[in-house]
């Protein structure tokens, strides 16, 4: 018996690959080979991901080596054949479900449906023949992803919810050729060799830190992702970039880079904001720490602090283009001295980025005050506007926060990939050309509107950082009046609602920073 020409089966583990990334305008599309039989396949719409960043819903296939170990067909379609071949097929169930629900007690388990009234499972084209992969199988971890299958595929060979398909025509070859004992290696087709995945696909409770050393001296830049845990774009950019400098695509000259593909391991997994509580407020290091937070921020807040430079990556949950928000200038106040102003601006503008904004803190201060005003007295500390870039000023050193556009614009990773790429030339850790910088809009954020009651609302979702001309009704207060525009400038951390004296939006004004 041949071997595949991938080298990553033996006669003692005979493997089906599946690569992807031969046509880069569909991602999805690959090739899957079984010793001298390849045809064309598919996998999920998002692409690949690594299995430790994997999701429920998230639309993305795992690369890895996974066991096979049975499969299903419609005896209606392929009679009962599939029965004599070596691989264990089984007649499919009249009724029966995979369940997909994060809370059951039976997630990725198949169940078979008790209620006589459900319509016959038999019949569903796309699963006449069915091979479940061994993902998140043994002992499930919820949301860690589900349902992953061999099946046939959509006539336009659409990318999937994350499994792999194949021509309905080659379902019954591909059952003649699958064997006992058989894994499925799944990998972009410039991946490096994996090994067989673990059956169980635990939460990590370590945060992943991975550097790269240069053999010169320069700045020590850290990356990080996944802040709140519902912001995906920095994980998969990040894992990208770790994969290029591993494999030798990308090479340090000098310094160092620390990459944090997920800070908030446990927000990530549940694909919430928050674990229990949003990390990038009053971030700091605790003695005796009470939440998951405080936990990571004992980890995060010394690596932080062992660096010069940090690009956080984060995105937001309303529409609107991707920004950057950078620190103030420099000053030896008391709210946020700073001392690197330049090179601050100068990485800004390298990233590449069409809106750029500042004036955190201040606005925060000036909502502090309105709320005061308005008789709040509690939660009003200014330390609760301190995240990752305004902790890492305070240590001495600089930082951009990279918003990369909406949490699931399918450009969002390769938006941070680029700004962290453009940063790294910028700071010139690798010998990329650095981004020829295009003018950004540069905004202040300057005033808060704040709810007044709980019936306060804005006319609509505004985008991040859209524009509107002084005068513009943006809202209504809940007695009837106008909430209006008071300068011309743009609308940022924008909700329909807000709770009583929390804020609805920010307000920037153009600004003249980066023009001289």
């Amino acid at each position: 018996m041949s071997q595949n020409p991938f080298l990553v089966g033996t006669l003692e583990q005979p493997t089906i690959v599946v690569r992807t990334g031969q046509d880069q305008q569909n991602p999805h599309i690959g090739l899957l080979t079984i010793d001298e039989w390849t045809v064309k396949c598919a996998i999920g719409r998002n692409g690949l991901v690594e299995p430790q960043l994997k999701r429920e819903g998230d639309g993305k296939t795992p690369h890895g080596r996974y066991p096979l170990r049975y499969g299903f067909y419609d005896p209606a379609v392929f009679g009962d054949e599939p029965r004599s071949f070596d691989f264990p097929f089984l007649p499919k169930p009249e009724n029966y479900r995979w369940v997909e629900d994060v809370d059951s007690p039976f997630y990725n388990q198949l169940v078979f449906e008790t209620d006589e009234t459900q319509a016959s499972r038999r019949g569903e084209w796309l699963f006449d023949l069915i091979i479940p992969v061994g993902w998140n199988d043994a002992l499930p971890d919820a949301r860690g992803g589900s349902a992953i299958f061999m099946h046939s595929a959509r006539p336009d060979f659409s990318g999937t919810s994350g499994c792999v398909v194949v021509a309905h025509e080659h379902l019954m070859e591909l059952a003649r050729r699958v064997r006992p004992g058989m894994v499925i290696d799944i990998a972009s087709v410039d991946g490096p060799q994996t090994t067989l995945a673990p059956l169980v696909a635990t939460p990590s409770t370590a945060i992943e830190a991975v550097t790269f050393h240069g053999l010169k001296p320069g700045p020590r830049l850290i990356v990080t992702g996944s802040v709140h845990g519902n912001e995906p774009c920095g994980p998969y950019a990040i894992t990208r970039l770790i994969s290029e400098f591993r494999s030798g695509q990308r090479s340090l000259e000098c310094g160092a880079v620390t990459f944090v593909p997920v800070v908030n391991g446990l927000a990530f997994r549940n694909n919430t904001r928050v674990g229990d509580r949003n990390f990038n407020r009053n971030l700091s290091e605790s003695a005796i720490p009470q939440d998951n937070e405080d936990r990571v921020a004992n980890i995060i807040c010394p690596l932080l602090r062992a660096h010069d430079v940090l690009i956080d990556l984060h995105s937001f949950s309303s529409d609107g283009p991707p920004l950057a928000l950078m620190g103030p200038r420099n000053n030896d106040g008391t709210l946020e001295p700073f001392a690197h102003q330049e090179a601050e601006e100068k990485l800004a503008k390298a990233l590449g980025l069409p809106i750029i904004i500042h004036g955190w803190l201040p606005a925060h201060e000036k909502a502090l005050k309105q709320k005061r005003e308005a008789g709040v007295t509690e939660g009003l500390s200014s330390l609760h506007a301190i995240g990752t870039t305004e902790y890492m000023r305070f240590a001495g050193g600089y930082g951009v926060t990279v918003e990369c556009g909406q949490h699931l614009d399918p450009n969002g990773p390769q938006v941070g990939y680029d700004c962290v790429v453009n940063g790294m030339a910028a700071l010139g850790l690798i010998s990329a050309q650095p981004a020829v910088a295009q003018p950004s809009w540069v905004l202040e954020i300057s005033d808060a509107i704040l709810a007044d009651h709980k019936d306060d609302r804005l006319l609509k979702q505004f985008a991040a950082g859209e524009k509107v001309e002084k005068g513009k009704i943006i809202g209504k207060r809940a007695d009837g009046s106008d909430i209006v525009m008071p300068y011309s400038g743009a609308v940022l951390f924008a909700g329909i609602t807000a709770p009583l004296h929390t804020e609805l939006c920010f307000l920037c004004k153009p600004s003249d920073r980066l023009h001289t």
